[in-house]
């Protein structure tokens, strides 16, 4: 059995990068640009992040059957991840072409009509993929109805198999119809969650410009919340109180997968604690900080580099930090 699952969209991140040469690089920017892709779609960058810390992990997610999807399973199965369910699609893999400002901050312009992440529908889901200790969601896989069963159905054979649901926000508003139903649709998972990550931006796009805790402590009132603010500290509200962690200087290049890294740290050392509700480890406040230091430095690496994965490279102090919160048996 796998330690982790992580459900959802699996695609290519393609990278503006700039044009350079010359008194003419202006005239052939407005012509062409250069594009380079990394692996995207917060699932599958979660899972590569786990991967690389030594965690059992697998994704579920769909794929097309073309050459951008041969070359993301590729990339999953190097690192590690457990391939098995993921979906080879007729549908064409999706894509996502990100521009970066000054500051290393992402905007993304989505190629994803009817794309194969989109496809992945409720009778693809079979009981095998909820088998874990931990189930992973986000929130773009409820942003359609077929979609949305689909993640419905995926939490089902988890809570059946006795998963722990890990909901990251994610919230994306402008993949929605409309903010009632976005958040209507957001609160009914959110119920089911052991632990919510939101991030401040994640926080105003279900509350509103106030922002703030009102949302979760009404819609995830029994879960343990993972609190990131970009450059800030980072917090984790739960049984243990409330500890908080201050993110280290660094210079960002690029924002993309910071989340992701965040997680994949805070994740990994919670599984390594073997921390879930009615054990001692759940409620030790010195696991959750190391939890938030971790994911801290993942976020850190991640920010280095271009795409989402590529700055997730020596990881041996990492490693140590979360093999230092492995609980001996008693």
């Amino acid at each position: 059995m796998v330690e982790v699952v992580c459900f959802g969209e699996i695609l290519w991140d393609m990278f503006e990068r700039p044009v350079s040469g010359g008194s003419s690089s202006r005239r052939r920017e407005a012509i062409a640009r250069d594009f380079r892709r990394h692996l995207g779609g917060a699932p599958a960058n979660v899972a590569t992040g786990l991967a690389r810390l030594g965690v059992r992990v697998a994704v579920v997610g769909g794929v097309g059957r073309d050459r951008f999807g041969d070359a993301l399973i590729a990339h999953l199965d190097a690192d590690g991840v457990d391939v098995r369910f993921v979906k080879r699609l007729p549908n064409r893999t999706g894509l996502a072409f990100v521009v970066r400002d000054s500051s290393g901050e992402p905007s993304f312009i989505f190629y994803r009509h009817d794309s194969a992440d989109l496809a992945i529908r409720s009778e693809h889901i079979t009981s095998a993929m909820g088998r874990a200790l931990w189930a992973l969601v986000g929130t773009s896989t409820l942003v359609t109805p077929e979609l949305a069963n689909a993640t419905g159905r995926f939490l089902e054979v988890a809570e059946d198999a006795g998963a722990r649901i890990f909901l990251d926000l994610n919230v994306r508003e402008h993949l929605w119809r409309d903010r009632v139903s976005m958040t209507k649709a957001i609160a009914r998972i959110a119920r089911r969650a052991t632990v919510v990550k939101a991030s401040s931006d994640d926080l105003r796009a279900v509350q509103g410009r106030a922002g703030g805790l009102k949302w979760l402590r009404d819609h995830a009132p029994r879960a343990t919340w993972l609190l990131t603010r970009g450059a800030g500290p980072a917090s984790a509200v739960g049984s243990h109180g409330e500890v908080e962690v201050a993110a280290s200087r660094t210079r960002c290049v690029d924002a993309t997968g910071a989340g992701d890294a965040f997680i994949a740290g805070a994740l990994a050392t919670l599984v390594s604690g073997g921390a879930v509700p009615g054990r001692p480890a759940w409620s030790d406040a010195g696991l959750w900080q190391t939890a938030l230091r971790v994911g801290h430095a993942m976020g850190k690496k991640a920010v280095s580099r271009t795409g989402a994965v590529s700055g997730l490279v020596d990881l041996g102090r990492v490693r140590s930090a979360i093999a230092s919160a492995r609980r001996k048996p008693a």
